[in-house]
């Protein structure tokens, strides 16, 4: 490999991560909707690639329709670990449509966007300017 080539690839940015600055400092609107699309609510969430799966309180989902297909165990950043359930839901984040794994979050009041629906729509955060940009997609 050339000089030229190493100094390319460390500009290339991958979906899921975190560039100028700290997961967590920024928050965007996206859409879910249940499978059958009848229902869908808009969510503001924080943007956070430090955890792997986007989470929305258990009611907000619930009241979609959204049901629940199975039980993951995760670690929370307290070091504590919580048996959640998860289901597969449609999101629509920048005009795109994607379907993803959500969590039916135990707090009411906390929606987090994780680092595995960014890798869905090929996004990365960009925390310095509080926005999500495309990301490279990598084979």
């Amino acid at each position: 490999m050339t000089e030229t080539h190493d100094a390319a690839e460390q500009w290339i940015i991958l979906p899921g991560t975190t560039i100028g600055g700290e997961v967590g400092t920024f928050s965007v609107d996206f859409v879910i909707r249940n499978r059958n699309g009848s229902q869908a609510k808009t969510l503001n969430g924080v943007v956070d690639t430090g955890a792997s799966f986007t989470v929305v309180p258990a009611q907000i989902l619930d009241e979609l329709g959204i049901e629940r297909e199975e039980t993951k165990v995760f670690s929370f950043a307290d070091g504590s670990r919580r048996e959640l359930s998860i289901a597969w839901t449609e999101m629509e984040l920048q005009g795109q449509r994607g379907n993803v794994y959500v969590v039916f979050g135990p707090d009411s009041r906390k929606t987090l966007l994780g680092a595995l629906a960014l890798e869905t729509f090929a996004l990365a955060a960009d925390a310095k300017y509080r926005r999500l940009i495309p990301a490279e997609l990598t084979i």
